[in-house]
């Protein structure tokens, strides 16, 4: 029989074979030799036939007929002693029931072996048996022996068969084990892909190499497509059709997905086999893991990169060279010293384009250092490059390794340093020149000096040449500014600092030092220039400003500035440490009446002594400053971490404050009595707005005015309530807005002879509840929400409308009317905009509308506010500049501003009649005014005798309640009908 055979585990070998030996399908041979024991049944008339191979032990029946299959093996036992026999002619009486065989229905048998030419073998011959007992004729013998000689035939035919099945198998597995080895070997699997049924079978190793499990195949075509990864199977599967179709090998490199791993790459070879016809069949082909020939290749591609980015990245101009000194490689700081390209350059002559005298030199030292194999350096000048290059040559195996330097800037240096040394000598600044010590622990040592250094320092040269400079330095902080000098040097090679410079006798002066290095080459320094400046008198000059910027300059006290800085600094650090600290506000009660009284310098006495007395009862680490006037303020910090040992420690020392305060002070001739009122507010690091606190500290010393002053009082929320109101009085604005609850009332302005020029708008709020409010009770509170935007703008649109108005009176054609503009609604970017529509929309002459500015535009972005006011003044607005003589104004800036008139404020005209200060001013402003052609207006007049002393200062207008109080429009038409006495309206 055909031996078993595994086709699904070599492919190839079983395909090839088949198409080599040209293998059929098997005849079935049970089939043959039953039908060849019926023949000789017949042919014998016997009951039975057996065809028996008697050359096996035991004997095989290989085909029978006329007897059950359950009675064969039984019958041939019994006749097992004939088949030893001789061969007989006759029929012989069959042993039935003899000895140990059954009873069997056979009563005779006839031996006819098989004595054919085709085989030799006796040893297989048929059995015929019959049940009669007497049977004595023979069986038909030529047509029995012919029918053996047949059947001898087909058992050497089946015989050899089985050779040529057992050869193949033999043969198939031999070749099969030395494809498996192969395919180990070589890291490959083979498949094949049978058309007609779209079925894979693949060797061992391919299943290997797809990490398969034992017993698990890839069996049709779909699945060996799945095995791809999903990138590569839309290709393979192109490449497989196209294979299928027109018989196109493929050769691809693509990835797998390996069951339990990572995918592998692997190189997929499919081909065509085709049938005698040229159909083709099937595609045949094998899958090599080249997922280490891949490693390889990247890891040597990523060598390749890093060794390209190594080269590339050398700073210095790197070339290579064979051994007949011709360019191999250049990297790009080569290229851009040499003026040339890698193409230009390559396998040419590294000194071709050099003069003959350098290109003789630069051949004899490469081909010394080839022909000795040791490295040589040389530094000449290029003319071609212009530059000083310090060659340097390595010798290896293909040839030399060659750095090139720039050492241009090296050469000029020690030039410069040699002309240095002769040209600055006698110069008047100090100039000293140190070299960089030779490792990085080193101080550098003075190697020269100028003649201004030893007339400066008072050392000789002698006393300072190989010393460090650090004998010329205090240790603290001079020391440290010098490190970060050399920290400013490693970055920009110059730096500049400010430090103290110690003299032979032991005196300090400033110096303003300026540092520059001097460089070899580009990363080694060899020497540092030191140029010095005495600034003695400039630093004793600038310390004296900034004393006057952050210093009072009547006590010498931290001025507000100052504070303010030093306060958000102990809240950094209360916030840091968790510490508690307080904040005292501290006015001296009644102190305008000294002033009045005695006069200022009494005034300016009794501040310094409290200054002092402030001073002495705090501790050294507060602070005391002076906001102003007669207000202080002692900050304290590091109370205590719990709040409430901190607030004792606060109150206690306020109240040391505060009868430090009330002792009695001896001034110029007089003992003086002052009393303070101190408000207390406690801070944590929490707290971020220092403004703030300020505010809470004033809010607390006026409380402590308000319960009869000399006490302090500490800072409670309940204080708030006036801030609640306000909020309150914020949301009831905006309500206000929208229902138009607001009125404009007119105050009138007259001239020295007392005819009514113009009105003031004043704006009032009719609130619902309370009835008329004034500015006072709700302007600050539209300015601190913003809502004074919209409400300017209404009143500026208001008043507008009613110079339209008054346009068609013949009576008041000619008044104007001024609008008060605060600094947000200045500073509105559209703010000269909605002017320029509220002027077009009414229709009015421009000049008749008049903006009354404050003077704390004038704080700051001075430019702007002078540009907007330009442009307000191109449009014929008239301008004017409210509440002068409070605020911010100089004469400086004065003169830039497109001011048309200046009104007084009633502080000063208040009691102008009374403070000769006061007077005083009034007569500057006025004076001032009309030395730059301004008008002048005094408001808040309401005396005659307030109104004559203006008057005859050179006043030209007067506003106050000697004329009329703020009227609504109704009034003041009234008025303008009928004038009071004394008052006459312009027409």
């Amino acid at each position: 029989m055909r031996p078993a055979h595994d086709i699904n585990r070599s492919p190839l070998v079983s395909d090839m074979a088949f198409e080599r030996t040209g293998a059929f399908p098997a005849f079935n041979q049970r089939i043959e030799f039953d039908r060849l024991a019926e023949i000789a049944a017949q042919l014998a008339n016997s009951g039975a036939a057996l065809l028996v191979d008697a050359a096996r032990k035991p004997a095989e029946v290989l085909g029978a007929s006329g007897m059950a299959p359950d009675a064969v093996a039984a019958t041939l036992a019994a006749c097992a002693d004939l088949l030893d026999q001789p061969a007989f002619e006759d029929w012989l009486l069959a042993p039935a029931g003899k000895g140990r065989a059954p009873r069997l229905a056979w009563r005779c048998a006839h031996w006819l072996p098989l004595t054919a030419a085709a085989t030799s073998s006796a040893q297989a011959g048929l059995l015929l048996l019959d049940a009669e007992t007497g049977r004595q004729n023979q069986p038909a013998a030529p047509a029995l022996r012919l029918l053996a000689s047949h059947a001898a035939d087909v058992l050497a035919l089946s015989r050899r068969y089985d050779q040529i099945e057992q050869y193949n198998a033999n043969v198939l597995r031999e070749s099969e084990s030395r494809l498996n080895l192969t395919e180990h070997t070589a890291g490959a699997g083979s498949w094949s892909l049978q058309l007609s049924t779209r079925k894979v079978v693949h060797s061992d190793e391919f299943a290997t190499i797809l990490g398969l499990s034992d017993h698990e195949q890839v069996k049709d075509l779909e699945a060996m497509v799945q095995r791809y990864t999903p990138e590569w199977r839309s290709g393979i599967r192109q490449r497989l059709e196209r294979c299928a179709q027109n018989g196109e090998s493929f050769d691809e490199e693509i990835q797998v997905l390996v069951e339990g791993g990572s995918p592998k790459w692997v190189r997929t070879v499919g081909t065509a086999v085709r049938r005698a016809d040229g159909e083709i069949a099937r595609i045949q082909g094998a899958i090599q893991d080249i997922s280490a020939q891949k490693q390889a290749q990247q890891d040597t591609l990523r060598l390749a990169m890093r060794l390209t980015t190594t080269l590339a990245s050398i700073t210095e101009a790197f070339v290579t060279l064979d051994r007949q000194c011709c360019f191999t490689y250049l990297n790009q700081e080569s290229e851009r010293l040499l003026q040339k390209t890698t193409a230009d350059l390559l396998g040419m002559e590294v000194w071709q384009d050099f003069s003959p005298g350098l290109a003789q030199r630069l051949k004899d030292q490469l081909t010394k250092s080839l022909h000795t194999n040791r490295r040589v350096e040389l530094e000449d000048f290029f003319p071609t490059l212009g530059k000083w290059l310090e060659v340097r040559a390595y010798p290896f195996a293909e040839g030399l390794a060659v750095y090139f330097r720039d050492v241009t800037e090296r050469r000029r240096s020690q030039e410069q340093l040699m002309l240095l040394e002769t040209s600055v000598s006698r110069l008047n600044d100090i100039v000293a020149i140190a070299e960089t010590g030779a490792g990085s622990d080193q101080e550098p040592r003075i190697v020269f000096v100028n003649d201004a250094f030893e007339q400066h320092t008072g050392y000789s040269r002698a006393e300072v040449l190989g010393q460090t400079p650090r004998m010329l330095l205090e240790l603290d902080p001079a020391i440290t500014k010098l490190r970060e000098l050399a920290k400013g040097l490693q970055q920009t090679q110059q730096a500049r600092t400010e430090l103290m410079v110690r003299r032979k006798n032991g005196a300090m002066f400033w110096v303003e030092l300026e540092v520059v290095s001097v460089q070899a080459t580009a990363e080694d320094i060899t020497h540092w220039v030191a140029v010095g400046r005495d600034i003695t008198q400039r630093k004793t000059a600038e310390d004296m400003i900034r004393h006057l910027a952050f210093y009072d300059a009547l006590t010498d006290l931290p001025n507000r500035q100052l504070l303010l800085d030093r306060l958000q600094q102990a809240l950094a650090a209360s916030a840091r440490s968790g510490q508690h600290g307080a904040l005292m506000f501290i006015d001296l009660d009644n102190f305008k009446i000294l002033n009045d009284t005695l006069g200022h310098h009494m005034g300016d006495q009794l501040l310094q002594k409290v200054a002092q007395r402030l001073t002495k009862s705090v501790r050294k680490t507060d602070m005391v400053a002076r906001l102003g006037g007669d207000e202080f303020v002692v900050m304290v910090d590091d109370l205590s971490t719990d709040a409430e040992a901190a607030a004792f420690k606060a109150r206690a020392l306020a109240e040391k404050v505060l009868n430090t305060l009330r002792e009695p002070f001896q001034l110029t001739g007089h003992q003086h009595f002052a009393t303070p009122s101190i408000g207390v507010t406690s801070f944590t690091g929490q707290q971020s707005d220092v403004g703030e606190l300020l505010k809470q500290a004033d809010l607390a010393m006026y409380q402590a005015k308000s319960l009869g002053r000399n006490t302090l009082c500490f800072f409670d929320p309940g204080m708030q309530a006036t801030v609640s109101a306000n909020a309150t009085v914020g949301s009831d604005l905006r309500v206000a807005l929208n229902e138009q609850q607001f009125v404009v009332y007119y105050q009138p302005q007259v001239d020295r002879v007392g005819v009514i020029t113009g009105v003031e708008a004043l704006v009032r709020w009719q609130h619902p509840q309370r009835g008329l409010m004034r500015p006072a009770d709700f302007i600050p509170v539209a300015e601190d929400t913003g809502l004074i935007l919209p409400l300017g703008q209404w009143v500026l649109e208001t008043a507008c409308e009613q110079l339209a108005a008054w346009a068609d009176r013949a009576q008041t054609a000619n008044l104007s009317i001024a609008v008060n503009v605060s600094v947000r609604q200045f500073r509105h970017p559209d703010f000269v905009d909605m002017v320029m529509a509220a002027i077009k929309r009414t229709g009015i002459r421009p000049h008749r509308l008049k903006l009354e500015l404050t003077e704390s535009l004038l704080a700051d972005r001075m430019e702007i506010t002078i540009d907007k006011m330009g442009m307000l003044k191109a449009l014929g607005v008239t301008l004017s500049l409210d509440d002068f003589g409070v605020g911010y104004s100089s004469l400086s800036v004065l003169k830039r501003l497109p001011l048309d008139q200046l009104k007084i404020d009633k502080g000063f005209v208040a009691d102008v009649l009374t403070d000769p200060n006061d007077a005083a001013i009034s007569r500057a402003i006025i004076a001032l005014a009309q030395s730059l052609s301004l008008q002048v207006v005094a408001e808040g007049v309401e005396t005659q005798e307030q109104r004559d002393f203006l008057a005859y200062q050179g006043c030209d207008q007067f506003q106050g309640h000697l004329f009329a109080k703020p009227l609504p429009i109704e009034a003041l038409d009234a008025l303008l009908q009928n004038p009071t006495a004394g008052m006459l309206v312009l027409s």
